[in-house]
This record gives C-alpha cells, structure tokens and sequence, in this order.
C-alpha cells in the first residue's frame, strides 16, 4: 500500500518565487511539506530565532501567517528555494565586489586587472614579497659560495701562469725584439725581482702550513 501523504493548503507564488522554485527545487527524493517554524529550522539546519527573523525582517515566504496563539505554516520547498536564491545572491554580490576591489587595488599598484597578485590582500602580498626577497638573497648567496678547492685551483693556475710568463720574457724579447745580453740581463732581474715580491706577500699572509689543532673544516666558503 502506497504511503498517504498530507494535503497541502493553496498557497499564491509570485513570479519571484516561481523563478526561485525552478532553480532551487528540492533535492531529490523529499516531498514537499508544510511545517511550522521549529520543523523548517530544523530542515535548514538553522534555530528558530533565526527563521522567525527571516519571517518578519527578510521576507521569507510564508504559506499561512500566524499569530494570536495560530502557528505559522511555511511551505518546505518554499523556504528552501527562499534560502537557496538568498545564498546565490549574497555570493554574486561578494564575488562581483571582489571582483571590483582587486581591479581598484590593481589600478593603485599599477597592475593588470588580470595579474594574480592583483586579487591578493595586503597581508598575502607582503609575504609573497618577503619571500621572493628570501629567494633573491639565498640564489645572490649561493653565486657568492664557492668550493675552497676550485678557489686555490684557480689561485694555483694563475700564479703558473704568471711565473711560466715572466721566466719566459727575457728570451722571447731577445727573439722578438733582439735584445743585447747586457738588456736580456736587466729583464731577468725584473722578472726575477717581481717573482720574489710575489712569493713575500705570499709569506706575509701566512698561508704556509702551521701548526694547529685538528678541527673541521667546512667545504664552502663565502668569499
């Protein structure tokens, strides 16, 4: 036997409603209901404080007013699409005025509207700038830290360079520029002279092996 269900009373809709009634219909498999106002803050999940606030200050629909000791009859599928067309509403309105205010902003820092950082709060583009900061430093510090092995490798080749270079002069400039003996002499003592006073700054900087304790050294040096 098929399950008897309540009567509905009559109730007029207006256009607005109508529209409201065909977006939001009910979910599917609950039937239709008039409740009074504990029945409809239970099915909105809602208190009846609020649903009497609607009632009396937000328009919502009502089947059968009440008052005088008469309860308040509300159509379920009524008050449900009540509900479900405010909510779209107040989200259309916050979306456009987002919207508005992140074009505003936009305006201000000079930015395309379409600029993600153009919908960001103050809050949320200050720490996007505090961490493209943070990265810029670390990737200016990881150019900076070089192995202490491919510095003295590179120290090393160079100074071969130069000695290779100026132990070579005097006999290049004898061929090249036919130099005399006595001139050929000169030049080495220059060359001589310029290896020496490399080889004292070398010594002044303490560089030479020494005597200390055995610690740890660290592979990366800031230079």
């Amino acid at each position: 036997m098929e399950e008897q269900t309540p009567e509905l009373i009559a109730v007029e809709v207006d256009a607005e409603l109508e529209s409201a009634l065909t977006r939001f219909p009910l979910p599917a498999g609950i039937q239709d209901a008039d409740c009074n106002q504990e029945e409809i803050a239970q099915a909105l999940n809602t208190s009846v404080n609020t649903v009497a606030k609607w009632i009396r200050q937000d328009g919502m629909p009502v089947a059968q007013q009440g008052g005088n000791g008469k309860a308040y009859v509300l159509r379920l599928s009524h008050c449900w699409a009540w509900l479900k067309a405010r909510e779209a509403e107040a989200d259309l309105r916050n979306r456009h005025n987002k919207q508005q205010v992140a074009a505003l902003q936009a305006s201000f820092l000079g930015m395309e509207v379409n600029d993600p950082q153009a919908a960001m709060t103050p809050a949320q583009r200050r720490e996007t700038a505090l961490a493209d900061i943070a990265w810029s430093k670390a990737a200016h510090m990881r150019r900076q830290l070089v192995p202490l092995s491919d510095v003295l490798d590179l120290y090393e080749g160079v100074l071969q360079i130069v000695r290779d270079g100026l132990k070579a002069m005097p006999d290049l400039l004898e061929r090249e520029i036919a130099l005399r003996p006595d001139q050929v002499g000169a030049v080495v003592r220059i060359c001589d002279d310029v290896l020496n006073k490399m080889s004292e700054r070398i010594d002044e900087a303490e560089l030479r092996e020494r005597d200390v304790p055995d610690v740890d050294v660290q592979e990366r040096w800031l230079i």
